[in-house]
Protein backbone atom coordinates (compact mmCIF):
# COMPACT_ATOMS: atom_id res chain seq x y z
CA UNK A 1 0.00 0.00 0.00
CA UNK A 2 1.14 3.60 -0.60
CA UNK A 3 2.40 5.54 2.34
CA UNK A 4 0.10 8.59 0.90
CA UNK A 5 -3.16 6.24 1.22
CA UNK A 6 -1.61 4.76 5.33
CA UNK A 7 -3.20 6.90 7.51
CA UNK A 8 -3.11 4.42 10.82
CA UNK A 9 -0.31 7.03 12.12
CA UNK A 10 -3.68 9.08 13.21
CA UNK A 11 -5.87 6.54 13.92
CA UNK A 12 -4.02 3.61 15.79
CA UNK A 13 -5.26 4.84 18.83
CA UNK A 14 -8.24 3.01 18.05
CA UNK A 15 -7.15 -0.16 17.09
CA UNK A 16 -8.39 -2.96 19.32
CA UNK A 17 -10.94 -0.99 20.74
CA UNK A 18 -14.41 -3.73 21.01
CA UNK A 19 -17.37 -2.73 19.03
CA UNK A 20 -20.27 -4.20 20.25
CA UNK A 21 -21.93 -5.64 16.50
CA UNK A 22 -25.00 -7.66 16.40
CA UNK A 23 -25.13 -10.92 14.30
CA UNK A 24 -28.55 -11.88 12.89
CA UNK A 25 -29.79 -14.44 10.73
CA UNK A 26 -31.64 -14.27 7.84
CA UNK A 27 -33.02 -16.93 5.23
CA UNK A 28 -33.40 -16.71 1.35
CA UNK A 29 -34.26 -19.53 -0.49
CA UNK A 30 -33.79 -22.15 2.64
CA UNK A 31 -30.35 -21.19 3.32
CA UNK A 32 -29.32 -19.44 6.35
CA UNK A 33 -27.17 -16.77 6.05
CA UNK A 34 -25.71 -13.91 8.82
CA UNK A 35 -25.86 -10.34 8.67
CA UNK A 36 -23.65 -8.28 10.92
CA UNK A 37 -24.37 -4.83 11.84
CA UNK A 38 -23.50 -2.19 14.97
CA UNK A 39 -25.31 -3.30 17.70
CA UNK A 40 -25.41 0.70 18.71
CA UNK A 41 -25.97 2.91 16.24
CA UNK A 42 -24.59 5.43 18.16
CA UNK A 43 -21.52 3.54 19.91
CA UNK A 44 -18.68 5.56 21.30
CA UNK A 45 -15.85 4.36 19.83
CA UNK A 46 -17.73 4.89 16.10
CA UNK A 47 -18.13 8.62 17.43
CA UNK A 48 -14.64 9.37 18.44
CA UNK A 49 -13.38 7.98 15.30
CA UNK A 50 -16.20 9.52 12.87
CA UNK A 51 -14.40 13.17 15.09
CA UNK A 52 -11.30 12.29 14.27
CA UNK A 53 -11.44 11.62 10.84
CA UNK A 54 -13.15 15.10 10.71
CA UNK A 55 -10.57 16.60 12.73
CA UNK A 56 -8.21 15.62 9.98
CA UNK A 57 -10.65 16.86 7.09
CA UNK A 58 -12.00 13.33 6.26
CA UNK A 59 -14.96 10.89 6.24
CA UNK A 60 -15.33 7.70 8.12
CA UNK A 61 -16.26 4.38 6.04
CA UNK A 62 -16.29 1.48 8.51
CA UNK A 63 -16.03 -2.10 6.70
CA UNK A 64 -16.95 -5.33 8.73
CA UNK A 65 -17.31 -8.94 7.55
CA UNK A 66 -20.03 -9.36 4.95
CA UNK A 67 -20.90 -5.59 4.80
CA UNK A 68 -21.72 -4.41 1.51
CA UNK A 69 -19.78 -0.99 0.13
CA UNK A 70 -19.20 1.00 -2.98
CA UNK A 71 -16.21 0.75 -5.35
CA UNK A 72 -14.94 4.09 -5.29
CA UNK A 73 -12.10 6.08 -4.74
CA UNK A 74 -12.17 9.12 -2.62
CA UNK A 75 -8.75 10.46 -1.36
CA UNK A 76 -10.89 12.22 1.73
CA UNK A 77 -12.42 9.32 3.00
CA UNK A 78 -10.83 7.17 5.97
CA UNK A 79 -11.18 2.96 5.96
CA UNK A 80 -11.38 1.72 8.89
CA UNK A 81 -12.04 -2.10 9.38
CA UNK A 82 -14.17 -3.80 12.57
CA UNK A 83 -12.76 -7.47 12.47
CA UNK A 84 -13.82 -10.57 14.38
CA UNK A 85 -11.64 -12.06 16.86
CA UNK A 86 -11.28 -15.39 18.34
CA UNK A 87 -12.75 -14.79 20.90
CA UNK A 88 -15.81 -13.80 19.07
CA UNK A 89 -15.63 -9.90 20.20
CA UNK A 90 -15.65 -7.62 16.90
CA UNK A 91 -12.49 -4.75 17.98
CA UNK A 92 -11.03 -1.72 15.30
CA UNK A 93 -8.37 -3.61 13.32
CA UNK A 94 -5.08 -1.77 12.61
CA UNK A 95 -5.40 -0.89 9.03
CA UNK A 96 -6.53 2.70 7.80
CA UNK A 97 -6.40 3.93 4.36
CA UNK A 98 -7.74 6.18 2.54
CA UNK A 99 -10.10 5.63 -0.35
Amino acid sequence: MSPKRDVSHIFNKFAGREVPMKEEPFVIRGKTYTQVRLANDDDPTVGELEQEAKKNGLKLRLWWPGVAGTADFRMDRVNAHIEKGKDGKYRIGNRFDLG
